[in-house]
């Protein structure tokens, strides 16, 4: 695992969209090739995972009903209630974006986003009370376990680049570009004591590309036919299959569709 020149992120770089100005009325909001360059055969959109937070079933906090009132304290009856009917279950903390999709008649189709649950919900401040995620940027270590596992027969014995986002390290001397194994992705991150997973991973030969940008709930890639329908079929992530202008930011409007 070798620091080495931004160089090698030119291709993703330049090979980009630009991004439309946000200030014009038909701004047609943030498609996906502003993330990865439109190359490649076809791309996925994988969701961020969510769990469940049992913190205030558990230890709810002992207010008075006046207190209550003051405070403005919502009862969180939809979403405490969602929560516990998957406890009892005995389910486990995991929580599929289609399940609450489901739960909450929202439609679970390519462009979904949190934005699209906080907006059915009665009280979208009850969301971090029970629920953990979906994280910003930052794949866990599960998920990024798997993908490094679906990604292994593509990448070959080819060395892999990884590159960390710019924001977070702003005002530090820490690289940002790495060059090393794809086996070594997955500790990457905490070799060199970022907190963050990669925002960008691909082999020397760019016949794939996956992008976990700082400011999505959601991680992308492009490649061919047969490694995103083997991201699609994981038991373990949420992935869909879509186009290259397809639009991925979290003011895309919620359809007026039934739920799939």
């Amino acid at each position: 695992m070798l620091p080495c020149v931004d160089n090698e992120f030119e291709w993703i770089e330049h090979g980009r969209s630009k991004p439309a100005p946000r200030d014009h009325r038909s701004w047609p909001g943030c498609l996906l090739s502003v993330l990865l360059p439109p190359r490649f055969e076809v791309y996925t959109k994988i969701l961020h995972g969510i769990t469940a937070n049992y913190q205030h079933i558990d230890h709810p906090h002992p207010f008075t009903e006046k207190e209550i009132a003051i405070l403005k304290i919502p009862p969180c009856l939809e979403m405490r209630s969602f929560v516990q009917t998957k406890r009892e279950k005995g389910d486990g903390p995991r929580i599929r974006w289609k399940e609450i999709a489901a739960y909450l008649g929202v439609p679970f189709e390519p462009q979904i986003c949190h934005e699209w649950f906080r907006a059915s919900m009665k009280e979208p401040e009850c969301w971090p009370r029970f629920l953990y995620g979906p994280a910003e940027g930052n794949l866990d270590h599960e998920e990024l376990s798997e993908i490094v596992s679906i990604l292994r027969p593509f990448a070959g014995q080819q060395e892999c680049f990884v590159r960390f986002a710019e924001i977070p390290l702003v005002g530090t001397d820490k690289p940002l570009l790495f060059t090393l194994a794809l086996d070594e992705v997955v500790e990457c991150a905490k070799v060199n004591n970022y907190k963050f997973s990669p925002e960008y991973i691909w082999p020397s030969d760019r016949s794939w590309c996956l992008c976990s940008d700082y400011d999505c709930h959601f991680s992308f890639v492009g490649g061919s036919q047969e490694l995103v329908s083997a991201i699609l079929n994981s038991d373990t992530l949420e992935a869909f299959q879509l186009a290259h202008d397809t639009r991925i930011d979290y003011l895309v409007p919620l359809p007026n569709s039934s739920t799939t």
